[in-house]
């Protein structure tokens, strides 16, 4: 395999047992990064005192481990700017401090850039996907009102592949784990407008390059990952949600828009929707 310089970046708040699976997983990589980056946002020490008992592990594998405290706005977007700039790797890689990576993810990853001269972006496949109560009605409803969704070897926009048998193309990319050529940061970057969970952050990002650069954004089934959604770092769900209401109009509106607007109503709508026919069939 080619030699490729890779940098892992990391954002992180109030995550430090996630962390440390995470920075585990990738002590066993068949392929070795060239540094791993953590940026932290948590207001207290205990990242920077986790990270302090990886640095000699790293060490032995010829990895040096960063640590950088963001004295900024916290986000997890703002994060990611700070990593690309502490980085100098060929290919950087962004991982949400809940995953666990399989053994061989980096190289899998790298051996679709190698293979693919059009790919600028890269992600892995999360294989723990939930399948909730009434899971293929739920799917038909979300695809309607334009909704995150799954289905076999697909992966357009609000669509994320529930089965995965080949590499394929994508229209956007899901933050928890991806990986791009450091030359798109020469023309995009995480929109800093997104504080504190910056909900949407990556679809703003990813979707904005497949606008840019058409057919350049891949999914492999052979990089797999584990995504454990934490609950810690989150905020508590009425605080939540309303982020997320915020944030996901201003994605809509910078990415579409007009239609960005309509977007998110015709969503909201779906969303009124599933919550009344939740309380029916309670009743």
């Amino acid at each position: 395999m080619k030699f490729m310089k890779v940098s892992v970046i990391i954002p992180t708040y109030n995550r430090r047992e996630d962390l440390a699976e995470l920075l585990d997983s990738l002590l066993l990589q068949t392929y070795k990064p060239l540094e791993v980056i953590v940026v932290d946002d948590t207001p207290t020490n205990d990242i920077a005192d986790m990270c302090g008992k990886f640095y000699n592990k790293f060490r032995e594998r010829d990895v040096n481990l960063i640590y950088h405290k963001n004295l900024g706005k916290r986000s997890s977007a703002i994060a990611r700017n700070l990593g690309v700039e502490k980085s100098s790797g060929d290919i950087l890689m962004f991982f949400d401090s809940d995953v666990i990576l399989f053994p061989d993810y980096i190289e899998k990853i790298l051996e679709v850039f190698m293979t693919n001269s059009r790919a600028l972006a890269v992600q892995g496949w999360i294989i723990n996907i939930e399948r909730k109560k009434f899971y293929y009605l739920r799917q038909v409803f979300y695809k309607i009102f334009c909704m995150s969704h799954h289905a076999k070897d697909s992966c357009r926009l609000f669509e994320y592949p529930s089965a995965l048998t080949k590499v394929i193309e994508c229209e956007a990319l899901s933050g928890a784990n991806f990986a791009v050529k450091r030359e798109v940061f020469n023309h995009l970057q995480f929109d800093g407008n997104l504080l504190g969970y910056a909900y949407m952050e990556d679809l703003l990002f990813s979707h904005s390059l497949f606008k840019r650069f058409p057919h350049s954004l891949f999914i492999t089934p052979y990089a797999k990952c584990i995504h454990k959604v934490s609950q810690m770092g989150r905020e508590e769900k009425d605080k939540l949600e309303r982020h997320k209401q915020r944030c996901r109009l201003y994605v809509f509106t910078k990415l579409f828009g007009w239609k960005g607007r309509l977007l998110y109503n015709w969503q909201n709508l779906g969303g009124i929707i599933l919550k009344i026919s939740k309380r029916l069939i309670k009743d």
